[in-house]
């Protein structure tokens, strides 16, 4: 799977730098902190700049219908108003692909509370130059890596990366719904284990002391198939700890949730992959200091252990 990753960015790319060599001249900076402010989304009289924003989107939409040209203009809005990301998008009257793909926003259900965003004013994807960093990017450079892109697309260089903006597309129907589903997966299928384990405080098998056990054991037999249970890469890929054996680091959400498998008989993934929810990424085992065939997994949000129950149904 990396391998051919890789081809469709290798691809993807050289098509992009051709483009960019003939379009350098063309490229337009856009500083998110030179762009009109929007304090509020309320849709007021005395709300003066969202009025005007909301008024270049219809007369851009009419445009569009009548075949004219619209304004490509933007604006900044610091979400202090603690919109939902779909609550933003149909307040701005803009598709959620097109907030989605300009502000690396990887799923529809992210977190947006007090984030500064970029709204724009015609509807369309924005796809990275350079590799993309989460699922929703790299799987727009698949499918776009092997189609000659039109005089219509326009470039933008935004917070330092490169954008191709192409006006009008839409996700289809696969990466839209890798979009909108951000539910966690359970790393084993259900049926297939137990939990021989709980978070928290335990006696450590080997050593008899009292230690925190910063994940949750499941046990399963010899060879049982490990998934990813979110989209995101591989951080790391270790072999022969002494405490863990064969293991997994994957990230998610940019780096806002990390997810670690451990005990593994087999690693079926490389350092740097980018993977998708549900992919095969490993077998049980019991490798390192283990009793038995078990999984280890640990879900963290930032450094700090959390419960996996609090994210996943075990039972």
């Amino acid at each position: 799977m990396m391998k051919k990753t890789a081809v469709f960015i290798f691809t993807f790319l050289l098509i992009i730098s051709t483009f960019t060599a003939q379009n350098k001249e063309t490229t337009i900076l856009l500083n998110k902190e030179a762009l009109p402010l929007i304090q509020s989304l309320q849709p007021e009289r005395k709300n003066i700049i969202f009025q005007q924003y909301s008024a270049i989107i219809e007369d851009n939409n009419m445009a569009i219908k009548a075949g004219n040209k619209p304004e490509y203009l933007f604006f900044q809005y610091k979400n202090t108003e603690n919109f939902s990301f779909f609550a933003l998008a149909s307040r701005c009257c803009i598709r959620q692909e097109t907030l989605a793909t300009l502000n690396q926003i990887e799923n529809a259900q992210e977190n947006i509370e007090g984030k500064t965003l970029i709204l724009p004013t015609v509807d369309g994807l924005f796809i990275p130059v350079d590799k993309g960093i989460n699922s929703i990017e790299v799987l727009l450079q698949e499918k776009y890596a092997g189609q000659t892109l039109t005089k219509d697309v326009l470039w933008y260089k935004i917070d330092g990366r490169d954008y191709v903006f192409l006006p009008g597309k839409k996700l289809s129907g696969t990466e839209r719904f890798y979009f909108l589903d951000s539910a966690l997966q359970l790393p084993l299928k259900a049926g297939s284990f137990w939990v021989s384990s709980e978070f928290g405080k335990r006696k450590n098998p080997f050593s008899g002391e009292m230690k925190n056990h910063n994940g949750i054991d499941l046990a399963a037999e010899e060879g049982t198939p490990v998934y990813a249970i979110k989209d995101g890469a591989v951080f790391s890929t270790i072999s022969n700890d002494s405490t863990f054996g064969n293991y997994i680091i994957l990230t998610h959400d940019l780096g806002k949730m990390t997810s670690v498998y451990a005990h593994l008989s087999k690693i079926c993934v490389e350092q740097y992959q980018n993977i998708r929810k549900g992919d095969l990424i490993g077998y049980v085992g019991q490798t390192g200091m283990a009793t038995g065939p078990h999984l280890h997994f640990e879900l963290r949000q930032g450094s700090k252990a959390e419960n996996p129950r609090n994210k996943l149904n075990f039972e």
